[in-house]
C-alpha cells in the first residue's frame, strides 16, 4: 500500500474513533433531555436526569485497597477516593469534576502524570457503571491523538479496549468463570483491513500450581500478566476506574505459538498476595 494512501487511513480512523467518542457523549445527553419533561417553562426544573455517577472503590477492591502495588504507592482522601499514585518515575494526580456528576455530559475525572518535567493529562467520560467508557488524551502542539474506549460485561469486567494512537488496537477479553481465559489482539489498518492478529491463553493452575489461587486483593497486571499494553491508562485501575479484577490470580501466559510465561506468587496467611516472580523480575505489593 502506498504510505500516502495509509496515512489517509489512519487518518479516518482516527477521526472515526475520536468523533465516536464524542458522539456518545452528545447522543447520551440529546437522548436525556428530548426524554425530560420540565415542571413550568419560568424554572425548567429537569426532572429525569439518571442517578448520579458514583466512584466506589469497594465495589472492586472488595477486601480493601492495596498500600503498594510494585512500585506504586497509592493515596487516598478521606472520602475514599484515590488522589494520587507515585512511582519511581511519575508522580500522577486524579481530579474528580463531581464523583456525582451525570455521565457522559461532561468529563468526570482527569487524570494527570508527570514525567520528567512532562505533564500528560488524561481527560475521561464514566458510564452508568462507574467506569471509564472513553478516555482522551489532552491534545498539546505537535502531540498525537490519544484515545481510548471500554466495554464490559455483566460482571462489570473489560471485554473490549480499542485504542487509537500510533496504530488502532483492539483487545477482546473472553472469560470464563470470571476468569480472563483468552486475549485477543488485533492491530488495525483501517475499519476493514486488519494488519495483525494475536490470541493468547491464559492459565490458573499449572503443574507448580495445582489449586487455583483467590485473587483477594484484586490484583490486575494487565502489560505482564495478561499482554495487554495499557500504558499509562493502567493507573486508573488503582483508582477503581477500569472495571472488576479476574476471580483468580494468573500463572501463566500462553501466546499463540504455545510459549509460556509463568508468574509465581506468594500470599500472606491473610491470602493476600506478597510478591509476583516473573523471569528475572519479582513484584512486590503491600496491605
Amino acid at each position: 500500500m502506498p504510505i500516502t494512501n495509509y496515512n489517509k487511513k489512519k487518518g479516518t480512523m482516527k477521526k472515526t474513533i475520536t468523533i465516536s467518542l464524542l458522539a456518545v457523549a452528545v447522543i447520551s445527553a440529546t437522548f436525556i433531555l428530548s426524554s425530560c419533561s420540565f415542571k413550568n417553562d419560568d424554572d425548567r426544573i429537569i426532572e429525569c436526569w439518571p442517578p448520579p455517577v458514583r466512584i466506589d472503590l469497594s465495589r472492586v477492591f472488595t477486601n480493601g485497597m492495596p498500600k503498594e502495588v510494585d512500585s506504586m504507592t497509592i493515596q487516598t482522601d478521606d472520602n475514599g477516593l484515590v488522589t494520587g499514585i507515585k512511582t519511581k518515575n511519575e508522580t500522577v494526580s486524579f481530579k474528580y469534576n463531581n464523583t456525582k456528576t451525570r455521565t457522559f455530559v461532561i468529563p468526570n475525572v482527569f487524570m494527570k502524570i508527570e514525567h520528567n518535567g512532562d505533564t500528560t493529562v488524561y481527560i475521561m467520560f464514566l458510564g452508568n457503571n462507574g467506569f471509564v467508557r472513553g478516555c482522551m488524551r489532552e491534545q498539546k502542539e505537535n502531540t498525537k491523538e490519544d484515545t481510548w474506549y471500554f466495554s464490559y460485561n455483566d460482571n462489570d469486567q473489560l471485554i473490549n479496549i480499542i485504542h487509537s494512537a500510533d496504530d488502532y488496537k483492539k483487545f477482546t477479553l473472553t472469560y470464563k468463570d470470571s476468569n480472563i481465559s483468552e486475549i485477543e489482539t488485533k492491530t488495525i489498518v483501517s475499519q476493514t483491513t486488519t494488519r495483525k492478529k494475536d490470541t493468547c491463553k491464559v492459565a490458573y493452575t499449572s503443574d507448580t500450581t495445582p489449586t487455583p489461587i483467590v485473587n483477594k486483593g484484586n490484583i490486575m497486571l494487565f502489560n505482564t500478566t495478561f499482554g495487554i499494553d495499557m500504558g499509562a491508562i493502567r493507573y486508573a485501575y488503582y483508582a477503581g476506574l477500569l472495571g472488576k479484577a479476574t476471580k483468580n490470580l494468573p500463572v501463566q501466559l500462553i501466546d499463540k505459538n504455545g510459549n509460556k510465561t509463568n508468574f509465581t506468587w506468594t500470599v500472606n496467611s491473610n491470602g493476600f498476595p506478597t510478591t509476583m516472580t516473573s523471569g528475572s523480575h519479582q513484584y512486590k505489593f503491600g496491605w
